[in-house]
């Protein structure tokens, strides 16, 4: 059996190094390794931002006895990198036990290492799906930079099953520990009693729009390693029509600088120009939204829209939800697009 006493953490610092002009960070992986030979590191490989760390037990004839670990590592140095660039990376840990054995993933995690100025996202409040699958419904609510979930989902029965968590956001990635609740009572059960939670799973997203996130779903096998199932999923629009007519109606164009004013904007005239743009103008057409969808037409909502205003005007949203869109202006000014119709 493949060693290992329970599931390991990722973690990163900060290195203080005088004169960075990156910031410099490391990576910290613990946890528990079933004997007294615990892994040690062994390489590590970038692809893009998908960092894999392996380690490797290489000592034969272990007592077994649980025992605490921890692998350390500068990616710049282990890489042979004078920096990292800024960004969210996607952190894979593998190990096994013995030389000649193939290694297991271990631990997945999301280390969010974005220059300051980066952009955030705020993910809109409502159901969202993965795209072409629908065994998993995701219920997202964002309160005060705590975002809970909801897993709508069934288990391995063909039951229905409820996951619940929550956890801090900072504005692109979170982790949450997901719960699967029972206990409770029917609506109309003559007593009341509480449910309980157990630990089912965890739910780790990224969020690149308002209505667009990847997500990870990951829970602990009985031989000690990370069952991990990739999604991407999306804003569900609750409307029976999922053409560009579920944008119709009246919305309000805010900039995040000193002196602008807010515009109130009427876009109820719908054009479909072909399968993947449309566009929503004003009555007198001096005012157009123009919409480009994604690929995977399971996916109605855009991906990015320009809006064109009467005094020429433009501009430009990468992050569109059902009610908001934000991007910048021609000047590179932070703007956002606000439903007021339900």
């Amino acid at each position: 059996m493949l060693a290992t006493a329970g599931p390991a953490l990722v973690s990163s610092r900060d290195l203080t190094l005088p004169n960075a002009i990156v910031p410099i960070w490391s990576l910290s992986v613990a946890g528990l390794w079933d004997t007294q030979c615990p892994p040690v590191l062994q390489s590590v490989a970038l692809d893009g931002n998908d960092l894999r760390i392996d380690a490797r037990s290489v000592l034969a004839l272990c007592a077994r006895q649980p025992t605490p670990y921890s692998v350390e590592l500068n990616p710049a140095l282990a890489l042979q990198r004078p920096i990292i660039a800024p960004g969210v990376y996607r952190v894979s840990f593998y190990a096994a036990d013995g030389a000649q054995v193939q290694p297991q993933l271990r631990a997945f995690a999301l280390i969010d290492r974005s220059a300051a100025d980066a952009a955030t996202t705020t993910p809109e409040t409502g159901f969202w799906s993965s795209d072409g699958d629908d065994r998993t419904l995701l219920s997202l609510e964002l309160q005060s930079g705590q975002l809970s979930a909801a897993l709508l989902s069934y288990d391995a029965d063909g039951q229905p099953a409820w996951l619940f968590g929550s956890a801090p956001y900072d504005g692109r990635v979170a982790h949450v520990s997901m719960l699967r609740l029972s206990g409770g009572n029917a609506p109309f059960a003559p007593a009341l009693s509480s449910p309980h939670g157990d630990a089912a799973m965890a739910l780790d997203l990224q969020f690149s729009a308002s209505a667009h996130a990847h997500a990870w779903l990951s829970r602990m096998r009985s031989d000690g390693s990370l069952q991990l199932r990739a999604l991407e999923i999306s804003r569900l629009p609750l409307a029976a029509s999922v053409d560009g007519s579920t944008w119709q109606g009246e919305w309000v164009l805010v900039a995040d600088a000193i002196d602008a004013v807010p515009q109130r904007l009427q876009l109820n005239g719908y054009q479909a120009l072909d399968a993947r743009h449309f566009q929503l103008a004003s009555a007198d057409g001096a005012v157009a939204l123009s919409c480009t969808r994604g690929a995977q037409a399971q996916n109605p909502t855009p991906r990015s829209c320009s809006l064109h205003l009467a005094d020429g005007s433009i501009s430009h949203f990468d992050s569109v939800a059902i009610g908001r869109m934000d991007g910048t202006d021609a000047n590179g000014a932070a703007v956002h697009l606000l439903r007021i119709t339900p």
